[in-house]
């Protein structure tokens, strides 16, 4: 296989992977959603245990593929140490928790822990990876990361697109894009997706 036709190949799994991904979650959705409550916060735990099984998957499927995640450093420095520290803290201090309540805490576990650590296996960690190794330029794995980051919030825009709010989904792509060109930056400077997993748990924090 040639250069061109390896990353060809590379391109088309990330945008096969992104959409089965989506589409597993969208359908168990669509098919449990009747047997639970309609609810903000039903619908948020619901979310919350698909996107566990999905991180499952990923790992799995890393595996067969025989692809490193790169989720560790490779040495606990200081720097790590405080980072978790930090971003602990935040989490545990989040103002929501006290005013709402248990409700609260179990978001802040959706949208700044498991959401992240899905996302960031997925994109920094085996994307990443993938990619590397089939282009020459850090700088263009860069570049497609966050446009397949930025394309990637599409799937949770599927109601939106339904009802024709193009703003909204607008805002989603833009927002996603963001969080690809910084978190991207970090895993270019850090060489791991360890702490794009903390970076993305404060990021959705500040979004909570």
């Amino acid at each position: 296989m040639t250069d061109t036709q390896n990353k060809r190949a590379v391109i088309i799994e990330a945008f096969v992977l992104m959409i089965v991904l989506q589409g597993i979650l969208e359908l168990l959705e669509w098919l449990i959603a009747p047997s639970v409550p309609a609810t903000r916060f039903a619908s948020q735990m619901l979310s919350c245990a698909l996107m566990c099984l999905l991180t499952v998957a990923v790992i799995i499927y890393a595996r067969v593929r025989k692809q490193k995640l790169s989720v560790f450093p490779k040495a606990f420095s200081k720097f790590y140490i405080i980072a978790t520290c930090i971003t602990v803290l935040l989490l545990i201090v989040n103002p929501s928790n006290f005013s709402v309540g248990f409700a609260a805490v179990k978001s802040t576990v959706y949208f700044s822990i498991v959401t992240p650590i899905y996302e960031e296996l997925l994109f920094r960690g085996y994307i990443w990876n993938r990619f590397g190794k089939a282009m020459d330029k850090k700088s263009a794995v860069y570049i497609w990361n966050i446009f397949l980051f930025a394309l990637w919030h599409i799937g949770y825009m599927v109601p939106h697109i339904i009802e024709g709010n193009w703003f909204a989904v607008l805002t989603k792509l833009a927002a996603g894009a963001i969080f690809g060109v910084v978190l991207g930056f970090i895993r270019m400077r850090t060489d791991n997706c360890y702490i794009t997993i903390l970076a993305h748990g404060i990021m959705n924090l500040i979004g909570i």
